[in-house]
């Protein structure tokens, strides 16, 4: 199943989230084409860094690197596509700590990943890990929201409105815990996904008081849906 929108009123016309949108379509098209194997991290890179100096920051840079770096075009569109998807609304709730937020969920996603898979010497790169906390938010802010959803089944293609709890629950555990339990042989880094979405659960939840009364005090600034 693929997600077309969301079906959920947004805040606030979503700049923060379109300014991440062009700074990773910039930086795949113009920057990683001449980035050196130097500037990607793995797991094991990253630890041996930081056993090697434990002040040292460039592992750290490398880490934060990553969440703008992408494997392939495909990685970078459907990345941007879901961002695009679920960040709007997420950024109008955090407002002006939303890129905190995604940053911060960038490096918590990356540091499960390390955590998980320590003797790992494949580099990660993509912006999942802070997506996925994103839509961890997402399930917590706007649960009974719908996604409209392209389901291909075995002779047709259909679109079906689905719970945006169950849309997220689905992938969460059938895309990113299951192949985790079965070991699937894959270059997706499944861990960094679940501790991304964790962390964003986590916060909203930690927020969703303070989010509840300010939609009460703020109208929405425009009637568009997206």
């Amino acid at each position: 199943m693929f997600p077309l929108f969301d079906i959920n009123r947004r805040r606030t016309f979503p700049v923060r989230t379109i300014l991440i949108i062009v700074i990773n379509i910039i930086v795949y098209a113009f920057v990683q084409p001449l980035l050196p194997d130097s500037f990607y991290i793995s797991p094991q890179k990253f630890l041996s860094m930081i056993s090697v100096n434990p002040l040292n920051l460039t592992p750290w840079g490398l880490l934060f690197l990553s969440m703008w770096l992408h494997g392939n075009l495909y990685h970078l569109i459907s990345n941007m596509w879901f961002l695009f998807i679920f960040g709007d609304n997420i950024e109008g709730d955090f407002g002006k700590f939303y890129i905190p937020f995604y940053l911060i969920g960038g490096m918590v996603a990356g540091l499960a990943h390390i955590y998980m898979m320590p003797q790992s010497a494949e580099f990660f790169v993509g912006a999942s890990g802070a997506i996925s906390a994103v839509m961890g938010a997402y399930l917590v802010f706007y649960p009974h929201a719908y996604i409209a959803t392209l389901i291909f089944l075995i002779f047709f293609v259909t679109v079906v409105n689905i719970p945006a709890w169950f849309w997220l629950l689905i992938w969460f555990f059938q895309g990113n815990v299951l192949p985790t339990l079965l070991n699937s042989m894959s270059y997706v880094a499944y861990w960094a996904h679940i501790g991304g979405f964790v962390f964003g659960v986590i916060v909203a939840f930690m927020v969703l008081p303070i989010v509840r009364r300010r939609r009460r005090s703020e109208p929405y600034s425009t009637p568009y849906y997206w």
